[in-house]
């Protein structure tokens, strides 16, 4: 029986375990199984637990003869070292708790990695193709947009646009069929550029660059410098 029909044994999913499991298995995690509803195996033993019993036979037994009082110390610490050997086993017994609570962690922990590391489900892209306008006809781009839980990620790549400076600088838009404008962020020059957008592309499919002057303005200048239409790419 392998790791992985033990778990579903153990979660209660028999469509998981096969027709035909051993009896000797079967009783085995059960077993394991009841352990998990006794309170008792979650009790933790106090740090001098045969002392305490000791004490307490040893002063009752205060007005007992010599001998007699030896057979009590002698029968506590009989009882005190039954009573550590059934905890030990607890213990044991917890040690196989946990490696099935392991067990069951740990592949819940590869679910997860398989569906967010595109082995389950695929992150949405999309994808455009940006070319130089009249006041940069030698401009070109390519776009990259990846939806996240943070919002849509936009890696740009750009290339033919001279650096700004001094106040100026370059600002990305993404706009919809209504020309409502959304700015994405700014940058200096051409090459590798991480811009991030709250608006989706099947909204907001197109996608322009704008020269742009940091005099207190925030509107679009209408100096397009690039211009491009996002599409679906999975």
């Amino acid at each position: 029986m392998t790791d992985e029909e033990r778990i579903s044994y153990l979660a209660g999913d028999h469509a998981g375990v096969p027709g035909s499991l051993d009896p000797a298995d079967a009783a085995e995690l059960d077993e394991l199984r009841a352990l998990l509803a006794d309170p008792a195996m979650w009790e933790v033993p106090g740090q001098h637990l045969e002392d305490t019993v000791v004490a307490a036979v040893t002063g009752a037994a205060s007005r007992e003869t010599g001998d007699e009082r030896s057979d009590q110390v002698a029968s506590a610490r009989g009882a005190a070292g039954g009573e550590l050997a059934r905890r030990a086993r607890r213990r044991s017994r917890r040690s196989v708790v946990a490696w099935a609570a392991g067990a069951v962690a740990a592949a819940a922990i590869a679910i997860a990695i398989g569906v967010t590391s595109g082995t389950g489900t695929h992150a949405t892209t999309f994808s455009a193709a940006l070319s130089g306008t009249s006041l940069a006809p030698g401009a070109t781009g390519q776009a990259t947009l990846t939806q996240t839980t943070a919002g849509w990620r936009v890696t740009l790549h750009v290339s033919g646009l001279p650096r700004l400076d001094n106040g100026r600088f370059y600002q990305a838009w993404l706009k919809n069929a209504a020309d409502i404008l959304v700015p994405i962020g700014t940058f200096n020059q051409s090459g590798d550029v991480t811009l991030w957008s709250g608006v989706p592309p099947t909204q907001y499919p197109t996608i322009t660059v704008t020269r742009q002057q940091a005099n207190g303005n925030p509107a679009s200048s209408g100096q397009r410098v690039l211009i491009g239409h996002a599409h679906s790419t999975s």
